[in-house]
């Protein structure tokens, strides 16, 4: 009778109305009387709760975490049956929750020309790659490049659509930047993207930027126009979508995730929220994911909220309020420094201040659309001046429409200020900071925001005493899959080229950078008494690391290595020939066949 009882229960989720200590104690119950499933032992455990912040062992049944203590009071429960996992002096850990992700993006990028500054010193070394893609390019082809990054390779100044036909006037050429808020393409790409001088602008922020003759420059502007342009492309197989994803997700994994947080999936293919969803359905997916839409996206998943499955839950929508520091599209207070980097290499005008993508009525409105609906809210937020009019319009819309526990969220949080996250707490909004941009730009910054607005820079240890539970982010593709890179800069703000500190003192504790990959992250996205900590009662989704991140220099973070994941108490293999991505193949095989012989059989 428990275990029938149990077996109900576990098949509704937890945050839907049902009681945990009603779970917790009919698996205790369980537990004691027929035994578990999986006992690990023999190293440390990190629980991530407060209240018991460490153990030496933790019993798994049915998924879900029903013991934790000892490895003597622990081992009680073992039976003939029980799994007994030794991780042998290794750290065991909840899993990693990326806060901030495009899956759809890195998954459809990481077969594009690289051109990032990870892997070129010079604009020569650029260009060079992509003159080497255009000579091997077949008719009809994109030459679709990835990575432009004037912050990171120091001689990098914008191409202009002169230079790029110059590569080749017959072949497309697309290059996306590192942030992807802008882009650079030649006339070549132009005409097969069906865009002329005569082109309405796309909605939002978007722009086909033009010259003072109103010519068309080579300048795609923020993430509207940027999609028009892929929208226009060759279509990417269906199959080879669903492989690529599949095979991203194996990435996170890999790198210790259980869940992701995807927040706007690109248009690809036609169908982007297809992708995500069908995947999750898949019993052996290796990650969780939790989505937010975009605004043309919304109705697709309005009536369909997916709370039934464990593996995929449509959280809110994704809204951009400005752009990216890195292309002037940050919305500040004062403006960028004019510099060589910002009018040489960025092509800003002097004095240049960003723009916002929305008027007060249009994010009022929005807002209230999405308040009302009771969805979470997550905002593209970088300047002050957009984070101002993003809290007028949330303390607006509150005003009228009241709601309690909201939690919606500002993104990034470059140059927010202590006042405005005082008033984000007060207002129930919560705050992900991508503190990636310390570790890889931080020296560089300082030519964009100058010397005071630096030591300010994605101020995380400001928002921990303004009251904040932070998560912290990725971004990826923006920046590489993994947690313990951004865990280290969080905990020292030191720049990845000269090791400089960046805010001294917005540094943070390793137990609240852990908090920010954890469980504050599983608050964020309402999945706090499910996952982010160990806890009885909880979903057995773990970690194994190589050491105790607690225990060691924080210099050395980044060199932790994931040894396995767990959801729900079942492993995860993460090499890329898993039977789903052997599955996958084969599909994608038999259609591209199929296709073939129907052009065989045409001759």
């Amino acid at each position: 009778m428990i275990l029938q009882k149990i077996i109900e229960m576990t098949t509704s989720r937890i945050h839907n109305h049902v009681e945990i200590k009603e779970i917790v104690l009919l698996f205790i119950l369980s537990s004691n009387l027929y035994g578990v499933d999986t006992i690990f032992l023999g190293g440390n455990i990190l629980t991530m709760d407060d209240e018991r912040p460490s153990a030496r062992a933790l019993a798994v049944d049915r998924g879900r975490i029903v013991s934790i203590g000892s490895e003597k009071e622990v081992l009680k429960l073992r039976r003939h049956w029980t799994q007994i996992i030794d991780i042998r002096g290794g750290t065991l850990m909840p899993g990693f929750i990326e806060a901030h992700c495009h899956p759809i993006a890195g998954a459809m990028l990481s077969q594009l020309v690289d051109v990032s500054g990870f892997t070129h010193g010079s604009r020569s070394d650029v260009l060079d790659t992509i003159r080497d893609a255009v000579s091997i390019a077949v008719p009809g082809e994109w030459v679709f490049a990835f990575g432009w990054d004037p912050i990171m390779v120091k001689d990098l100044d914008n191409p202009t659509l002169a230079e790029l036909d110059q590569i080749s006037l017959d072949v497309p050429i697309f290059i996306l930047t590192q942030m992807a808020h802008m882009a650079f393409i030649n006339s070549a790409g132009y005409r097969n993207a069906g865009i002329t001088r005569e082109t309405p602008e796309p909605p939002g922020a978007g722009k086909f930027q033009k010259d003072v003759d109103g010519e068309l420059n080579g300048v795609v502007y923020e993430v509207s126009a940027i999609q028009y342009v892929i929208n226009n492309m060759p279509k990417t197989p269906r199959g080879t979508i669903e492989l690529l994803l599949n095979l991203q997700y194996g990435k996170f994994a890999k790198a210790g995730y259980t869940t992701i947080s995807v927040l706007g999936p690109v248009n690809t293919a036609g169908y982007p929220l297809g992708f995500i969803s069908g995947l999750s359905h898949d019993p052996s997916v290796p990650v969780r994911t939790n989505l937010y839409v975009l605004p043309d996206q919304f109705d697709i998943f309005r009536g369909h909220p997916e709370r039934e499955n464990p593996n995929f839950r449509v959280n809110g929508v994704k809204l951009y309020m400005d752009g990216s520091p890195y292309t002037g599209g940050a919305a500040f207070s004062e403006p960028y420094l004019n510099t060589e980097l910002t009018i040489e290499r960025m092509g800003l005008k002097p004095d240049h201040v960003g723009q916002v993508n929305y008027t007060d009525q249009e994010i009022t409105d929005l807002i209230a659309k999405y308040h009302t609906d009771g969805f979470q809210i997550a905002v593209h937020s970088q300047g002050e001046r957009a984070l101002d009019l993003l809290l007028d319009s949330f303390d607006r819309v509150f005003n009228e429409h009241p709601r309690p526990d909201h939690r919606h969220r500002l993104e990034h949080n470059a140059l927010i200020t202590r006042s405005q996250m005082e008033r984000a707490q007060r207002l129930g909004i919560t705050l992900s900071f991508f503190i990636d941009h310390i570790y890889y730009y931080g020296t560089s910054l300082e030519h964009i925001v100058g010397k005071d607005r630096l030591k300010r820079y994605m101020p995380i240890g400001s928002a921990i005493h303004a009251g904040h539970r932070p998560s912290i982010h990725t971004d990826n593709p923006a920046t590489p899959i993994g947690p313990f890179r951004p865990i280290r800069t969080a905990v020292t703000r030191k720049t990845r080229d000269t090791g400089t500190i960046i805010g001294a003192d917005e540094r943070i504790s390793i137990d609240d950078a852990l908090k920010a990959v954890t469980i504050n992250a599983a608050w964020q996205i309402f999945e706090e008494k499910e996952r982010g900590s160990i806890e009885i009662g909880k979903a057995a989704d773990l970690v194994l690391l190589s050491q105790n991140p607690k225990a060691i220099d924080p210099e050395q973070l980044d060199q932790i290595k994931v040894l396995s994941t767990w959801i729900n108490g079942k492993w995860i293999d993460t090499s890329p020939f898993t039977w789903m991505n052997i599955k996958l193949g084969l599909l994608l095989a038999y259609e591209f066949l199929k296709t073939q012989l129907k052009v065989w059989l045409s001759v």
